[in-house]
């Protein structure tokens, strides 16, 4: 049993192909049966070399091949990772609407639509936290925020910021400079509506 047990393991697989790959060279390069030629065979050693320089390519490839399938899964979850780093910095150290604001427009003017985008949105979001019955939750995702503001009197300029932000989260593509104007265009469209509610709430008018 003990014999073969041996045989059948891994290493013995191993030994076998080794003797297989050594034959096969020492075929090649053996002499033939003419007198005179010199013996062109292979040294043991150099046989041994190059039967795992053989393997280690042949592992370096498969290696190479796993990381190309897996690299765009790894992608998606450091960007996810990133998204959850930031809204947990959001709630360790909140900043004002007025403060994402700046940032924003600071980003805008460097040409970094991407961070201008999401600090929009970090200002919808506080905006809401500091407005509305929305206070900030650090496991509420882009979807429960979603469904959220699809019951407030103005939604659409929410939405627009939301979706914008999950476009960040799970692709590497551009921002252009058109696509942060629609997103200003919306975070001015809740401001704008805060203004005609004050308006509205003044004392002595009907």
């Amino acid at each position: 049993m003990a014999g073969s047990f041996e045989k059948t393991s891994v290493e013995w697989q191993l030994h076998l192909l080794q003797q297989r790959l050594s034959e096969w060279l020492e075929r090649l390069f053996a002499p033939n049966d003419r007198a005179g030629l010199p013996n062109w065979s292979l040294p043991d050693w150099l046989l041994r070399l190059l039967f795992w320089i053989v393997i280690g390519g042949l592992v370096s490839w498969a290696i190479w091949q796993i990381y190309q399938l897996a690299r765009p899964y790894l992608t998606a979850l450091t960007i996810a990772q990133q998204g959850q780093s930031d809204r947990q910095t959001q709630v360790d150290r909140p900043f004002t609407v007025a403060a994402w604001l700046q940032r924003s427009r600071t980003f805008a003017q460097q040409g970094n639509y991407r961070e201008a985008c999401r600090a929009l949105y970090r200002a919808a979001l506080q905006h809401l936290n500091d407005t509305e019955p929305v206070p900030h939750e650090l496991s509420r995702t882009d979807g429960e925020y979603l469904r959220i503001v699809q019951t407030l009197p103005l939604s659409a300029p929410y939405q627009r910021l939301i979706r914008t932000h999950e476009q960040l989260c799970f692709s590497n593509a551009d921002i252009s400079a058109a696509e942060f104007d629609r997103c200003q265009q919306a975070y001015r469209a809740i401001e704008a509506r805060d203004g005609e509610q004050r308006e509205r709430g003044k004392p002595g008018e009907i």
